[in-house]
This record gives C-alpha cells, sequence and structure tokens, in this order.
C-alpha cells in the first residue's frame, strides 16, 4: 500500500505542476480581461501558485497535504468547468467577468490534469487515514 499512496501522491503532483504550467503559460494573454482589483491572467496566475504549492506540500506525504492537493484541483475544475458552461459575472467584487465556452488543447489537457490530480489525491488522503491494523469489534 505504501508504493500504492507514494504512487498516487507523485500522478497528483505531475498533474498540479501540468496545470500550473498552462496556467502560467495562459495567463499573459488573458491579462486583457479585468476587473476592478485583478484580471483574468492575475487569477490564472494564483491558480498556477496554488498548484505549485499543493503539490509541493505533497513532498510531507501526509494526508492532509494530498487533501489540500484534492482541494485546490476541485476548485480548479470545479470554475473551468462552470466557466465554460455559464457566464460567471464577478464584476461585482472586483474580479473579471469569466464566460469562455470553448474548448481548445490547453484547456483540455488543464481539465483532464485537474481531474486526475483530484482523483489521485483523495485516493492517497484516504490510503494515509485507513486504520494501520485489524478493526476491532
Amino acid at each position: 500500500m505504501r508504493a500504492l499512496r507514494i504512487a498516487l501522491l507523485l500522478v497528483t503532483a505531475v498533474a498540479l505542476v501540468v496545470n500550473a504550467v498552462i496556467h502560467f503559460q495562459l495567463a499573459g494573454p488573458f491579462d486583457a480581461i479585468t476587473g476592478t482589483l485583478v484580471s483574468q491572467g492575475t487569477l490564472f496566475r494564483i491558480q498556477a501558485a496554488a498548484n505549485i504549492v499543493a503539490a509541493a506540500l505533497l513532498l510531507t506525504r501526509t494526508w492532509w497535504a494530498a487533501a489540500l492537493a484534492a482541494l485546490v484541483a476541485a476548485g480548479g475544475l470545479a470554475l473551468v468547468v462552470t466557466t465554460t458552461l455559464v457566464p460567471l459575472d464577478l464584476t461585482v467584487i472586483g474580479l473579471p467577468f469569466l464566460f469562455e465556452p470553448i474548448w481548445y488543447a490547453d484547456k483540455i489537457v488543464s481539465t483532464v490534469a485537474q481531474a486526475v490530480a483530484l482523483a489521485a489525491a483523495l485516493a492517497a488522503a484516504l490510503l494515509a487515514r485507513r486504520p494501520a491494523g485489524p478493526v476491532q469489534p
């Protein structure tokens, strides 16, 4: 089980880094979509940084690091799917209007990476939380 858990953590970290790289690369062009506080490009950079931090924390091999990685991946996945399907107007809180109903290669790879990170991180967290010995009646 230890080897499986380490493999799951590694898969999670790689998927988070892939997502981070894509978000860093796409941030520049999305700087044009602005809110009063930040641009969509800035939000992409924040997402990328959160992915890098979550991936780095996986080195601790703790259940909470895997749970945090799952939370970061779930948040990113939910946001990309939501903003592809429906307009998300966050201008009232200073964020940009988010709506991009087009699927393109980087977006698909990023979405798949986040889904893989979510599944692997959840599995790693659950494996870490299993009781070590037999369950007492």
